[in-house]
């Protein structure tokens, strides 16, 4: 800290505005990136825009939705491989060296971390173009569809079966899309939030009810005379809804895993071995499948967009909204 007149002068603030004058001055440009400090802790910073390297593109961010793991990484922590803002769309504006198949102007899906962002880059192998007439909403939640379309076909999962889902967020639900989208017909839903059951039924589910008010496996068994689902679905991440799923398959039934796990979870294995349940965990993505869904059975899955804020207020009306117990939203997208 130096006194220079009356005035006490950062002599760090100082530097940096230098530095970013002199960066100016060579011909960079800055932009707008939320960059992630710590548990709760996301600030929106100026930034010098990226470069794509070889087989890299440049993208101009339209959307990029709020994922599970990205409030997970927000309460919790970063993961060992970060996922930290990877559902986005947007448009093509700088081709690196040895790209191939793709053109500037061109509308794309990105599979790939760091688009909380004005811009970003993308390797060109995790990009998917889009149809002109797609529109952006739409495009910011074909990764979590496609999410969904890899549980599913990976699962076996057959348009005869019952399904249980426990959880109606935005992981349960584009399940639920998936299954109509493939014919399953009877699919029960569970969900604390009032507002997230009403949103389940509405898109196609029989019966979506409170955990908190009914035992799941004894609803469940309720409803399918004894026998118990066919699969269930874990879509939270929580040992509640992964014990209700283990407790309600039937014999020889599936649980699929889904939801992201921070605590360990203790299971009481005996049910599981005599009732010799297949439990499968799931963390990829079918793009294409998703699309397919959407092309040829009229999926729609911006219906479970609720909000659309801008990156100043990633925090704010973003992470923090989506970790209140109310559950008043259920897809929030930031809009660089």
């Amino acid at each position: 800290m130096k006194l220079i007149g009356f005035c006490r002068v950062d002599t760090s603030s100082l530097n940096l505005l230098i530095s970013f004058k002199n960066l100016i001055d060579m011909g960079f440009a800055f932009m707008k990136k939320a960059v992630y400090h710590g548990i709760r802790d996301v600030r929106v910073e100026e930034v010098a825009e990226p470069k794509p390297g070889p087989k890299e593109v440049k993208i101009k961010v339209k959307y990029c939705g709020i994922c599970g793991s990205d409030l997970h990484e927000y309460q919790h922590g970063l993961f060992p491989q970060s996922p930290f803002g990877h559902e986005a769309c947007g448009e093509v504006l700088e081709l690196g060296p040895r790209v191939e198949g793709f053109q500037v102007g061109e509308r794309v899906l990105t599979f790939e971390k760091g688009a909380y962002a004005e811009y970003f880059t993308c390797p060109q192998e995790r990009m998917m173009k889009i149809p002109q007439n797609m529109s952006w909403k739409r495009a910011a939640v074909v990764e979590p569809l496609a999410g969904a379309a890899y549980a599913i076909e990976r699962a076996a999962v057959q348009p005869s079966d019952t399904v249980l889902i426990a959880g109606a967020g935005p992981v349960g639900l584009m399940l639920l899309l998936g299954l109509k989208a493939i014919g399953v017909q009877t699919v029960y839903m569970t969900e604390i939030s009032p507002i997230r059951r009403k949103k389940a039924e509405e898109l196609g589910a029989i019966l979506a009810f409170n955990p908190l008010e009914s035992k799941v496996s004894d609803m469940i068994k309720k409803l399918t005379s004894g026998r118990g689902v066919d699969v269930a679905i874990e879509a939270v991440g929580i040992e509640a809804t992964l014990k209700d799923c283990l407790t309600s398959v039937c014999q020889r039934g599936k649980v699929i895993v889904q939801g992201i796990f921070t605590d360990r979870v203790p299971i009481h294995m005996l049910g599981f071995v005599t009732r010799e349940t297949t439990m499968m965990g799931m963390n990829s993505i079918n793009p294409s499948l998703a699309m397919n869904w959407i092309e040829s059975k009229g999926i729609k899955p911006e219906v479970i967009v609720t909000k659309i804020i801008p990156l100043e207020q990633i925090s704010t009306a973003g992470f923090e909204v989506l970790t209140q117990k109310t559950k008043e939203e259920i897809k929030i997208l930031v809009e660089p």
